[in-house]
């Protein structure tokens, strides 16, 4: 089977459910659904329904996930998603939740199009300004109004606690031992959570914030969400910037002459300028992003398998810890 044809096969497929869940037999895609650049893991689609009508009358999006998923990530980003809206954050509301992996190959959920392109197709020079400001607005929220909202949503506190993200790398250490001394170290070296928590985004990076007429649009992608220190986002986002993105998708985003790492100075620059940053505690953050994406690469995810960018990961740990990994031959890259 050709991809066109594979294409069409899962749109047909897509199609049956939009139809069998609304109870609607008049769908039917105004045109074929369209890719959306970004994202490491997830295939996003835009579409509009003919013949639709309420929450699905206007663009939507299907974001699909990867079968070794299974349905947790789908249900906890849809449900963070909404949580977010209701607070009047601009992430996009999520409509249809599938959990059954049989239907498209992985779950997936209908979104609300937030218009726009990724923040990282936008003239080089605003990239770092706009991101530095978006974030530091985000953890300027007061996460009192988001932490009720999940309340009355019955999600468990611990989901997005810190302590949540050290009890996974604790787990992960023992199921991957090759990992356990880089574990061993940032166990050791947890610093205090400070006094205010913020809302906290774990994936902030160019192609997951909209970008329209010199503005954002909406941020997407929550499935890390984390209420817990500035610190922590900000350095998550360190290392998708100087790691992650130029590797993936610096050449095929047309992006391969971007001095990273001089985004990243220029990124902080515009956060400090919307609010103080304690920076005390971003090399360990950024080890702590790095040791997950190599567990992560281990356990399927593709991106964080990548030869070069396996090589920065091991060498950004090293530089900060002195624990050198040896990754094992079935593990990443």
């Amino acid at each position: 089977m050709t991809e066109d044809s594979n294409k069409h096969d899962q749109h047909a497929k897509f199609l049956a459910y939009l139809i069998d869940r609304t109870g609607s037999s008049d769908l039917r895609f105004a045109s074929p659904p369209k890719q959306l650049h970004g994202g490491f893991e997830t295939l996003s689609y835009q579409f509009q329904l003919v013949g639709a009508s309420g929450d699905l009358a206007g663009p939507q999006v299907l974001r699909l996930y990867p079968a070794f998923y299974g349905a947790g990530n789908a249900e906890w980003a849809s449900t963070v998603q909404n949580a977010l809206a209701d607070i009047g954050y601009p992430a996009a509301r999520a409509r249809l939740l599938c959990t059954d992996l049989s239907v498209l190959g992985g779950a997936f959920f209908v979104m609300d199009y937030i218009p726009g392109r990724p923040l990282a197709m936008a003239p080089p020079e605003l990239i770092p300004e706009l991101l530095g400001t978006t974030h530091a607005e985000l953890h300027e929220i007061d996460p009192a109004p988001l932490i009720a909202t999940l309340d009355r949503l019955g999600v468990d506190r611990r989901a997005y606690g810190p302590a949540s993200r050290y009890a996974w790398l604790s787990a992960k250490g023992e199921a991957h031992p090759w990992v356990g001394p880089a574990v061993d170290w940032l166990l050791e070296h947890r610093p205090s959570d400070p006094e205010r928590l913020s809302v906290c985004h774990g994936d902030f990076h160019p192609f997951n914030v909209q970008y329209a007429d010199g503005r954002v649009t909406g941020v997407l992608d929550w499935p890390g969400l984390t209420i817990g220190d500035p610190a922590f986002d900000v350095g998550n986002t360190m290392v998708l910037i100087m790691i992650a993105a130029g590797h993936l998708f610096g050449a095929e985003a047309g992006l391969g002459s971007i001095d990273w790492e001089l985004m990243v100075r220029r990124y902080l620059q515009a956060y400090r300028s919307c609010r103080d940053l304690d920076g005390a505690n971003l090399d360990f953050f950024r080890v702590r992003r790095c040791v997950a994406a190599l567990v992560q690469g281990a356990e399927g995810q593709r991106a964080w398998q990548q030869p070069l960018v396996v090589r920065d990961l091991l060498e950004a740990i090293r530089d900060v810890t002195g624990v050198q990994l040896d990754v094992p031959a079935q593990g990443p890259g």
